[in-house]
């Protein structure tokens, strides 16, 4: 996976993770991994929720800015099988179609900062 951003980033932090919750995931379908998380990126937070969706998984997050309204366009996911891009809306939220396991980098613009969002397993 090769990410290519000549802006210097910032890794965003994590808060909150479910993965150590007792949940009640659905062991047959081919992604059968669901995790909640929460990310401090500079004065917004990053809300993520990875779920089974079919035959695939659906990465859902939400920018959530303190004070004034999330500046980020776009985010876009680097997978093993490469790069996935979705629009956030006016709300903050998006919504990413994931294909292949493993390891998967979230990439967000927040004006002059870029956060990466590393280590998001998709099983």
């Amino acid at each position: 996976m090769i990410l290519h951003n000549p802006m210097p980033y910032k890794e965003a932090i994590l808060i909150m993770d479910s993965r150590n919750t007792p949940t009640s995931a659905v062991r047959h379908q081919p992604f059968h991994s669901a995790w909640s998380r929460l990310y401090k990126a500079g004065d917004m937070y990053l809300d993520l929720s990875l779920r089974p969706e079919g035959r695939d998984a659906v990465l859902v997050g939400q920018v959530i800015a303190e004070a004034h309204k999330p500046v980020t366009l776009s985010v876009v996911l680097h997978g093993p099988g490469g790069s996935n891009r979705s629009l956030v809306n006016e709300y903050g939220t998006f919504r990413l179609s994931v294909q292949e396991k493993g390891d998967h980098v979230l990439e967000f613009d927040l004006g002059e900062e870029t956060f990466w969002v590393r280590g998001l397993e998709v099983l």
